[in-house]
């Protein structure tokens, strides 16, 4: 009995300091470099009229990245020997969310949607920085996806034959992540919509991956980026929804990246392909139509939408 006491009390030492400490910390950190980042944005003047015709600061998102960091900082000089190596899962979302930056600060306004950006590739042979947020999240994707194939591991005794549908596999969860990254960026048009739509999803995926033992070194990696990017929404939440502050897409495709990542490796592969479908149903409707004009037009979607928004 005593040995057993005394390693749950081992198990609850080590979740205070892996999970409760650096989530208090995150917290604090937070509260501080919240305000001083939207002042950081409305001096440099990375600023974008919103759908009120009003000046609000954008690519606020940078935060959420920054909160990862110390996250990742954490973890490396406090319990280096409890954590299992997240380097390239920190180095994807680095690239999402600087990919992101990028069409924030030099993005075309006049471009919007993968179908334009699309038709300037194809028509004009240019790359637009649309283009250049999927490529990169493709890359970030594989970055992950890759070292968890067995068939691409040095020393593997698989087949072509055999592993047929890892190879298979491997394209459609790239698409499931690209999809889902730049449908978080599709909601984020009104104040508090993407966030919105990413608690949903969150707590959707967390229902579903209860349905898959998810206690690898790879599982566990997931809920590492969830949580201190779930902690930076919900301390984001207020400003955006009182139109403080803009996600953009430094923020909103680093969100849509993390749950991409989730479904592609907490869920079973039945989940994959239904959510794949709907995020495919999202492009194909938005490709033609205004998501917008399709929530104003259905009074619980409006709601919904609109609940908890400011009025400035």
């Amino acid at each position: 009995m005593a040995v057993l006491a005394e390693a749950g009390m081992l198990n609850v030492t080590d979740w205070v300091w892996e999970w409760a400490v650096p989530s208090g910390l995150l917290i604090a950190s937070g509260a501080v470099l919240l305000p001083g980042t939207i002042r950081f944005l409305q001096e440099h003047g990375l600023s974008e009229t919103n759908y009120r015709g009003r000046l609000v600061p954008t690519a606020g998102g940078v935060l959420l990245w920054l909160l990862l960091l110390l996250w990742y900082l954490y973890q490396v000089w406090v319990v280096p020997s409890s954590w299992p190596k997240t380097d390239r899962w920190v180095l994807a979302v680095t690239m999402v969310c600087f990919a992101g930056l990028l069409d924030d600060l030099l993005g075309e306004r006049e471009v919007k949607g993968l179908r334009n950006h699309w038709k300037i590739w194809i028509g004009q042979r240019r790359i637009t920085t649309g283009i250049v947020k999927a490529g990169t999240t493709l890359v970030a994707g594989m970055l992950i996806l890759l070292p968890e194939a067995d068939i691409f591991r040095s020393g593997s005794k698989a087949t072509l034959t055999s592993d047929s549908l890892t190879l298979w596999f491997l394209p459609f969860k790239l698409l499931l992540i690209l999809l889902a990254t730049n449908a978080v960026n599709l909601l984020d048009v009104r104040p508090g919509r993407a966030l919105k739509g990413f608690f949903v999803s969150l707590l959707l995926l967390v229902w579903l991956a209860s349905w898959r033992e998810s206690g690898t070194d790879a599982g566990w990696n997931v809920w590492r980026l969830l949580v201190p990017l779930t902690i930076g929404a919900g301390m984001f939440a207020g400003a955006d929804l009182r139109s403080k502050v803009m996600l953009g897409d430094a923020g909103a495709n680093v969100l849509g990246f993390a749950l991409g990542v989730g479904f592609a490796m907490l869920t079973p592969v039945s989940v994959q392909a239904a959510v794949l479908t709907a995020l495919a149903a999202l492009h194909a409707i938005t490709w033609r139509r205004s998501l917008s004009v399709i929530i104003e037009r259905h009074a619980l979607l409006r709601w919904l939408d609109q609940a908890g928004r400011g009025r400035g």
